[in-house]
């Protein structure tokens, strides 16, 4: 794969896909965040917290902040075709679900599931599944949102020093039937089957890999040296 680095902002975090732009954190040492855009041009350009919301979350980000523990921009996210989005945040271990007006639809405690692994990533999959990421445990599962309970993993929650297949999977990308599975751990990029229940090597890369997304705007992943985007 042929990557084009597009800026070292956001390097091992991630980035946030937008209505129109992808969006990116620099978290200062953990204090006053930096929010960051780019678009089709690719040209990064510094916004407030306001735009970074909005584009994320939509126009009642205050609504759902305000039932939220900590800061919206603290939180990984996912929307269903309903309108619907759920937010986890690594400290609290909880999925907080919200509808399109901003009312609480779903509260559920990470203790559980996941057995005291911290969910670091949050994905939808129609019709009623999200998959989390658990990179302390080597471990990736899919729950259903009705049911509240799991229904496959990938990885045992682990607390030992096993790293097959999954070494620290710290984030999600799900298309169709298909999940893309980074592992920060051992570099690699794995597609897993949700039919056929196969897990395929897609690619190693050089460094660290954080994060995979396939957007409108193009195909990126985050390494431990910034945000590339893969050329085709």
């Amino acid at each position: 794969m042929q990557l084009k680095k597009i800026t070292d902002k956001g390097k091992t975090g991630n980035f946030y896909i937008g209505k129109s732009e992808i969006l990116t954190i620099s978290w200062n040492n953990g204090a006053n965040p930096d929010f960051f855009a780019f678009g089709e041009s690719r040209e990064l350009r510094q916004v407030d917290k306001e735009y970074f919301a909005k584009e994320t979350v939509g126009e009642n980000y205050k609504l759902i902040e305000e039932q939220l523990p900590s800061n919206i921009e603290s939180y990984q996210l996912t929307k269903d075709e309903k309108g619907n989005q759920y937010f986890c945040f690594y400290q609290e271990g909880v999925i907080h679900g919200f509808d399109k007006n901003a009312k609480r639809i779903l509260e559920w405690g990470a203790d559980e599931i996941g057995q005291g692994h911290p969910i670091y990533d949050i994905d939808y999959q129609f019709p009623d599944f999200l998959w989390l990421a658990f990179p302390t445990g080597q471990t990736v599962t899919q729950v259903s949102i009705s049911d509240r309970k799991e229904i496959y993993k990938i990885g045992e929650y682990t607390w030992d020093d096993k790293y097959d297949p999954l070494s620290y999977p710290e984030s999600l990308f799900v298309k169709g039937k298909f999940v893309y599975i980074p592992n920060m751990g051992n570099n690699k990029l794995f597609r897993f089957d949700n039919k056929t229940k196969e897990l395929e090597l897609i690619e190693t890369f050089e460094e660290k890999l954080w994060q995979y997304e396939e957007t409108d705007l193009g195909t990126f992943i985050v390494t431990d040296t910034g945000i590339y985007e893969i050329e085709k």
